[in-house]
């Protein structure tokens, strides 16, 4: 389960335990968990805040006493919450020491100066000892939330304390979830405190599972419009590739119908790689009369990608907000064509998806990129509730966001993906999966997962450095086979 901070101190307060239990059972799981991962670990350096996640780490301290060094820094003097105090005054005073000199020669290295509810900068002391331990990340223990990393929105410090293992507290955070954002951790082990709770997550999870479990198989009464018909819409002069990537991804999802627009000049390229597409080519002067039609007809309309030289791009946009009678997915250059006319999102009627990149959602908000990589879900979510629309902001933890507040940061992909066109076949594979789910948040959901999952499971028959995008219906094909599907 993913939980945000607020929603973890309702669990807290509701669980029927006190803080002095809730910090016993933090403490003793994570003393478990390094006894258990550093099996010949003989000493340990433990560095304390003054709050309670200094007292989770002296319970740590108490626990691991017994059989090993145990050295404990205060970073910020004497704790200050009852709770920690009471678990500090259980240590020997032996145990403290005044400099982080031991650390060097430490097995093991706990991180418990903040929890999760730290946010803002690290003042100039801990900062400068942060840097010092940084040069261990080899060997240190996290509790909860690397310090100086925000619970939810999962902006660190530059500064912040890095770690080998990060021990999540009977629910993952959001910042556990942009780790590939951050890479504040190596790995995160999520511990069970025995806590009973009913609270409902805004997140939501996929995985091989979920996925096939939800994917709607085929049916032996279907036939080719049974889950009605896909429109990509896109490419240009110079720029093919970005609609062929768009194809590939729909038949990576096994789109039944697809009806692709494109400027005539580049349709024999495109005809020559495609035979089962209906293709619709147009120019600037029968643009509306070609597409039209297409666009009322179709259950999902995709468009944008390579529109960077279409001479009538504003008019094919116009065309398709217009006349759209179901989802609309805008990427990349139609992005780009509704910077400053945000406005017009509110005069559609059908609902809208958007797929930027960071770059292009900066330009769309008008904030600073700096600004939108440290706060990603806000702004994304900010964006859908004001335009009510959905958002997927791509990166390496893609953010899927709706309207009414769902929220999926997305664990799947590799450095596979860092090459240009990854997000074209995305867009396509989501105009197919809409297509075919009811449930647009869901379908958004799959698509996001599906297309990170398949480059991992490439990597059996390619590299990194050369994963070739074109493999993806065939990688999928196989991955459909082992269910059934």
């Amino acid at each position: 389960m993913i939980i945000h901070k607020e929603g973890m101190k309702e669990i807290e307060a509701a669980c029927g335990l006190n803080n002095q239990q809730l910090m016993d059972r933090a403490g003793k799981a994570t003393a478990q968990f390094i006894q258990e991962t550093f099996p010949d670990a003989r000493s340990v350096f433990i560095l304390c805040g003054n709050g309670n996640n200094g007292g989770d780490g002296f319970v740590v301290a108490d626990v691991l006493s017994d059989s090993m060094d145990v050295h404990v820094l205060l970073l910020h003097g004497l704790p200050k919450t009852d709770e920690a105090k009471h678990a500090y005054a259980k240590l020997d005073p032996s145990l403290f020491v005044e400099d982080i000199s031991p650390a060097e020669s430490a097995d093991v290295i706990v991180d418990a100066v903040y929890g999760f509810g730290y946010h803002g900068v690290l003042d100039s002391s801990t900062r400068s000892i942060f840097r010092k331990l940084n040069a261990y990340r080899h060997k240190t223990v996290s509790i909860d939330i690397n310090s100086g990393c925000e619970c939810d929105s999962g902006a660190c410090d530059r500064d912040g304390l890095a770690s080998a293992y990060t021990c999540a507290l009977e629910c993952y955070k959001p910042f556990h979830m942009l780790r590939k954002e951050h890479h504040m951790f190596d790995h995160c082990v999520l511990l069970p405190l025995g806590i009973s709770h009913n609270i409902t997550s805004p997140y939501a999870e996929m995985n091989e599972q979920l996925f096939f479990s939800s994917f709607p198989a085929r049916q032996e009464s279907d036939y080719k419009g049974t889950h009605g018909k896909t429109l990509i819409v896109g490419g240009s002069y110079g720029m093919a590739g970005a609609l062929c990537l768009n194809i590939l991804g729909a038949k990576t999802i096994g789109t039944s119908y697809l009806m692709v627009g494109l400027h005539d000049c580049i349709y024999p390229i495109v005809a020559s790689k495609f035979i089962t597409p209906v293709f619709l080519p147009f120019h600037k002067e029968n643009q509306s009369h070609t597409l039209k039609n297409a666009v009322v007809n179709a259950k999902v309309v995709a468009c944008g990608s390579g529109w960077n030289n279409l001479d009538c791009k504003n008019d094919v946009l116009e065309t398709i907000l217009q006349n759209a009678t179901g989802p609309v997915i805008l990427d990349a250059e139609a992005l780009r064509m509704l910077v400053n006319n945000t406005y017009l999102f509110r005069f559609v009627n059908v609902p809208m998806v958007i797929t930027p990149h960071i770059g292009e959602f900066a330009a769309l908000t008008g904030k600073p990129v700096e600004y939108i990589i440290s706060h990603r879900q806000e702004c994304a979510l900010q964006f859908a509730e004001k335009y009510h629309m959905y958002v997927v902001l791509k990166g390496a933890n893609t953010i899927v966001v709706s309207p009414e507040g769902d929220v999926y940061i997305n664990q799947s992909g590799c450095a596979a993906l860092a090459q240009a066109g990854s997000g074209d076949l995305l867009t396509g594979m989501i105009a197919g999966m809409l297509t075919l789910k009811r449930d647009l948040f869901q379908g958004l959901c799959m698509a996001v997962w599906f297309h990170g999952y398949l480059s991992e499971y490439g990597l059996q028959y390619h590299s990194i450095q050369n994963f070739p995008l074109e493999c993806y219906p065939s990688v999928s094909d196989e991955l459909f086979r082992k269910h059934h599907i």
